[in-house]
């Protein structure tokens, strides 16, 4: 009962972990999922990731921005259809990917999807601490004290105080980004050519195109096992349909409008954007120099109030993911955890801010886009053959579920076609105009194993849900 009246408290601490919502303690609109990935995604990561097809692969503005769009527009009709999961079966996303993996078989895309949070939470704070800092003329270690302060207690209070803030600071982010838009739109250098000399351009224009459009694409995919954590209150009448457009216009507007103003400041000057995203000084130190004064300064605001807006999800995404794995904690004591420890990376993560980026992004798009893949499939395709499948969620005997064995294929055929820092595969090596199409592979790899399996072994070894006594 004391739970029921949650409902759209704000300033009540959510006592929700992982567990299923019943009808009686669903609220909510769609309008609020739109103005939740608006806000998450209007910030200065998204800007960055924008500039990365000029200056790390040399596109011109028109390339850079079309590959750009591609990418964001395929990631969030995927996060967009995952989103519409949370209203129908009322539990979190990475619950609700124990279906196709099994209880102890999710264990790795949970643990997978706390290293993300954390990851995420550091790539964002090192901008937003930064930022924070230079407009406090303070040191950068209590830039990122305050920042990691500030985002760790909206993440405690959980689901209801996330979407307010989102829907307020949202508005606050528009007005700043159109007022930094309007200046670069009458600056912006639409003629720049390819650059052959640009650090990752051996790929020629296909090479950076595909790479560009798969940047994108992994921005997007960074949030895809989080998508149904914001939206499984919603009630279970909600049309799926207005959830769809509302995630999807949400991360479109909010993905792409950032991301071609950074192609935009990177064709104003390549050089300073460059050399710039090198540090994590960079990206601050390119809005300063580029844009005047009280422009820069307004924009600094609203890099710390992105910051924001961004990490609460990644913090709380990535407590709910510690109860998945079974940590023994409550949700406020791992999104406590969680801060601490993103708040530590980001005083670590200052050098090679861009290159740093890229890889961040690819290593996500590795695990997550056939992870995603299986997840739809098993919901859309064979889930409502099996009729109610809540016990499934929180059945210890299912051990491992055949969406373990697709996921790992789809991984392992995909690693031939890597191509980034870390390692780069045979396939990438002797064909660097291909970009690296290894999340294309795993997608399709991991969804046409997870379908022949499913065929061949039936849906008892793919562990449905019973009916329990």
């Amino acid at each position: 009962m004391a739970q029921a009246a949650y409902k759209d408290e704000v300033l009540q601490v959510e006592r929700k972990g992982i567990e299923h919502i019943a009808d009686a303690e669903r609220h909510g609109r769609p309008a609020s999922v739109f103005t939740l990935w608006l806000g998450a995604n209007v910030e200065m990561a998204t800007v960055v990731t924008g500039t990365l097809g000029v200056v790390l692969y040399g596109l011109n503005f028109w390339q850079a921005s079309l590959a750009f769009v591609i990418g964001t527009v395929l990631g969030a009709s995927v996060l967009a259809l995952l989103s519409t999961f949370g209203p129908r079966l009322g539990v979190p996303q990475l619950v609700m990917s124990r279906r196709a993996f099994g209880f102890f078989g999710n264990f790795g895309p949970g643990i997978l999807n706390i290293v993300a949070g954390i990851g995420w939470f550091a790539v964002n704070s090192v901008l937003g601490a930064f930022a924070l800092a230079h407009l406090l003329g303070a040191p950068y270690w209590l830039g990122t004290v305050l920042m990691v302060v500030m985002q760790g207690v909206v993440a405690v209070y959980g689901y209801n105080l996330i979407h307010s803030i989102e829907r307020y600071l949202s508005i606050l982010l528009v007005l700043i980004f159109l007022a930094v838009s309007v200046y670069v739109v009458g600056h912006m250098k639409t003629g720049i050519a390819f650059d052959p000399k640009a650090p990752l351009a051996f790929g020629g224009v296909t090479g950076g195109f595909v790479a560009t459009v798969g940047i994108a694409f992994a921005y997007m995919a960074g949030w895809m096992a989080f998508a149904s954590d914001y939206t499984r209150y919603l009630p279970q009448s909600t049309p799926g349909g207005r959830v769809f457009g509302a995630a999807f216009l949400g991360n479109v507007i909010g993905g792409v409008w950032p991301g071609l103003l950074g192609v935009a400041l990177a064709s104003m000057a390549p050089a300073v954007v460059g050399a710039g995203t090198a540090t994590v000084a960079g990206p601050v130190a390119m809005v300063t120099q580029i844009l005047p004064g009280t422009l820069a300064t307004i924009l600094l605001l609203g890099v710390v109030v992105g910051t924001l807006t961004a990490n609460v999800l990644n913090i709380y995404s990535a407590a709910l993911s510690s109860l998945v794995v079974t940590l023994p904690l409550r949700r406020w004591m791992a999104a406590v955890g969680i801060g601490i420890l993103g708040g530590l990376l980001t005083l670590l993560g200052k050098d090679n801010f861009a290159g740093n980026l890229q890889n961040f992004l690819f290593l996500l798009a590795y695990w997550i886009t056939p992870w995603a893949a299986i997840v739809a499939i098993d919901e859309l395709v064979f889930a409502r053959r099996q009729g109610d499948a809540g016990a499934v969620f929180y059945d210890r005997s299912r051990t491992f579920g055949l969406g373990v064995v697709a996921w790992l294929v789809g991984i392992l055929a995909s690693v031939p076609f890597f191509d980034q820092a870390y390692y780069t595969g045979p396939f990438a090596s002797a064909h660097p105009h291909w970009g690296d199409v290894s999340y294309w592979v795993s997608l399709v790899v991991a969804s046409l194993v997870f379908i022949a399996l499913r065929a061949l072994f039936g849906p008892s070894a793919a562990g449905v849900a019973r009916t329990r006594a």
